[in-house]
């Protein structure tokens, strides 16, 4: 988990802001950036293919990118803490197969792992739309996205 900000802060290395080179003070002040978005932001959709029973590193960089003590959580005497109480989460992920229940449903991670860090930050409501079985079950591909479609206007309604 990423404890330094910009300005000001120290980061991990014990550097101060000030004794950073423009690049890092560049990187570091963009990593606040990011956080600062996300912490500014009401509600989150994340929107993410299955790959190897997860989702693209892409979104494991910005997921930690956005872990920051301080910011989205806090340590406690207690340990962690979530700082993002009054949000809501929603992910949408687009699986070939099917993942959600059966045999195969122990191997999917992606939707797990951002579950796990939505509660981390302390977000209360976290919901899932699974586009899923178009690649086991094309002929049915057309009827499996025309269901997803209205699950999600469904959910459009309360989210």
């Amino acid at each position: 988990m990423r404890t330094s900000s910009a300005a000001g802060a120290s980061s991990r290395s014990g550097k101060d802001f000030s004794d950073l080179t423009g690049e890092e003070k560049a990187k570091v002040s963009r990593l606040a950036e990011l956080t600062d978005q996300f912490v500014a932001a009401d509600k989150y959709v994340f929107v993410t293919p299955m790959w190897n029973f997860s989702f693209p590193p892409i979104m494991k960089a910005y997921i930690d990118s956005i872990c920051t003590a301080g910011k989205t959580f806090r340590y406690t005497e207690n340990g962690p803490v979530g700082l993002l109480t009054n949000k809501k989460a929603l992910h949408i992920q687009a699986r070939g197969g099917m993942y959600s229940e059966g045999p195969a449903a122990a191997m999917e991670m992606g939707h797990k792992y951002i579950g796990i860090i939505m509660s981390f930050f302390g977000v209360p409501s976290f919901e899932g739309l699974f586009v899923e079985g178009h690649n086991q079950f094309p002929d049915k591909a057309q009827q499996i996205k025309e269901d997803a479609i209205r699950r999600a206007q469904e959910l459009a309604k309360s989210f």
